[in-house]
């Protein structure tokens, strides 16, 4: 990738990022029950060069925001993120090189043969599904380890248990969806007009339908229910500004939206609607309702997106922006329809072409932001005088993650002296007791008293 293809990440650059992203990820699913419902029928043709478009914007994404978090780990100014293994960042190459490598194929043969195979269809599956949770098992890893040395973990035990509810979800809509493609006897996708897809797909017993979608429902709502109250809590400070009232309304509404088309499960209030007006409310209900996903999902990147304006050092604001934009697409692009009708043409295959992407985007931002706090006293200092609840989850993931750094360094340093002999008239074993069981408690009370002792001292006397 060349030096022109990457950029400057700003506030206003990743919002754009993430409201093309979601453009994109909600007509990819409207465009399939629109034309079901029979309310648009477009062409062959025109299909074809909305899928061209999709694909043209998702590679452009690619390639901007991976050469940028490129240059970033390649900035001698960006030291930390030379810890993140370089493997990973060859990776997220790799998996974006297979996709595009899948995606022209299917293009040309659309093109020149006027259908598709459905293998390049289940070979992109697997690798939007699976490959997330490479990068997600390193997040999780992250966190649970911040977890074991820090007092006030709630915030990242909720991080830890939503981001593993999401892995989970991605191998039961992987189940899901290759269990819809076991079952086609079809092996070419010929451009059929889509509503012939939707209606003539079968092959499925019900009850491995009915099990799969509750399950990823299931997943789904607490993921989601973990991460808005995160964001609820990170983003509280908003209370105080918009008071208590409008904050909790304008925090509720997503949540709303996104619950609601789950009312079917507890007693489908709108069925007279549907049995006295179907196609009038299949439309107007797959207008208001396409976007749960995706809105869910930009609130869930805000308090990174908000939390960059708050820290002034630029590295870590950067860092929190990459974050920002690895959390919306994670969250918004993993959807069951309509990939499960494969379709002329693969609508739904951009959408989950996102998913490795934005799990690979959220790591390394949090890692770098991280790494950069546990080593700048003066960045950790400043968020010791602020209130601000962003900066907070900050602090507490710097300074344990300082923790963790200080104790494999003493470690890796026990193990020299071992090996050079050093430490002869020392008993080791009372040393490796004494940092196992002390070391943090010890780092935990010297931070401490350094933090809230000055603390008090800047604090005008009465």
């Amino acid at each position: 990738m060349v030096e022109y293809t990457s950029l400057n990440l700003s506030r206003k650059n990743v919002l754009v990022f993430i409201l093309i992203f979601t453009t994109i990820a909600v007509l990819d699913t409207s465009i399939v029950w629109f034309s079901a419902y029979g309310v648009i029928q477009l062409s062959t043709t025109l299909n074809v060069a909305i899928f061209v478009i999709f694909s043209g914007i998702f590679i452009a994404i690619n390639v901007v925001l991976l050469n940028s978090v490129r240059k970033i780990m390649s900035n001698p100014v960006y030291r930390p993120a030379a810890s993140i293994p370089k493997y990973l960042h060859s990776l997220i190459i790799l998996i974006f090189i297979l996709t595009v490598a899948v995606i022209i194929t299917i293009i040309l043969q659309m093109i020149l043969q006027d259908s598709y195979n459905i293998i390049l269809l289940r070979i992109q599956t697997y690798l939007s599904h699976l490959s997330p949770l490479i990068f997600l098992s390193f997040l999780i890893f992250l966190f649970a380890t911040w977890i074991t040395s820090s007092k006030r973990n709630y915030i990242i035990m909720l991080f830890v248990i939503s981001f593993s509810l999401v892995s989970i979800n991605l191998v039961i809509s992987l189940l899901y969806l290759e269990s819809y493609f076991n079952a086609s006897a079809v092996i070419d996708i010929r451009s059929y007009p889509i509503i012939s897809y939707l209606s003539n797909i079968g092959g499925q017993p019900r009850f491995a339908v009915d099990l799969f979608i509750s399950a990823f429902d299931a997943l789904s709502l607490a993921s989601f229910l973990l991460m808005w109250i995160t964001t609820l809590i990170l983003l509280s400070q908003f209370r105080h500004r918009l008071g208590g009232k409008k904050y909790f309304v304008l925090m509720s509404l997503p949540l709303i939206y996104f619950i609601f088309p789950f009312q079917n499960y507890f007693g489908d209030v709108l069925l007279p609607f549907l049995l006295s007006s179907p196609i009038i409310f299949s439309v107007v209900y797959v207008l208001f309702f396409s976007a749960t996903t995706q809105v869910g999902a930009f609130l869930f990147s805000l308090s990174f997106w908000s939390a960059s304006s708050l820290v002034h050092d630029d590295r870590v604001s950067r860092s929190l922006l990459i974050s920002c934009t690895g959390v919306a697409f994670l969250f918004g692009s993993i959807e069951l329809a309509p990939l499960q009708y494969y379709v002329f043409p693969p609508y739904g295959l951009i959408t989950e072409g996102f998913t490795p992407l934005g799990a690979y985007l959220v790591f390394v931002g949090i890692f770098i932001s991280a790494k950069h706090i546990s080593q700048d006293a003066n960045l950790r200092k400043g968020f010791y005088k602020t209130a601000e609840s962003q900066l907070g989850l900050l602090k507490t993931i710097g300074v344990s993650e300082m923790e963790r750094e200080i104790e494999k360094k003493a470690r890796d340093m026990e193990q020299l002296f071992k090996k050079s002999g050093t430490w002869k008239d020392f008993d080791l074993k009372e040393v490796s007791q004494l940092e196992d069981q002390n070391v943090k408690e010890i780092l935990r009370e010297v931070l401490n008293e350094l933090y809230y002792s000055k603390k008090d001292k800047e604090q005008p006397k009465k």
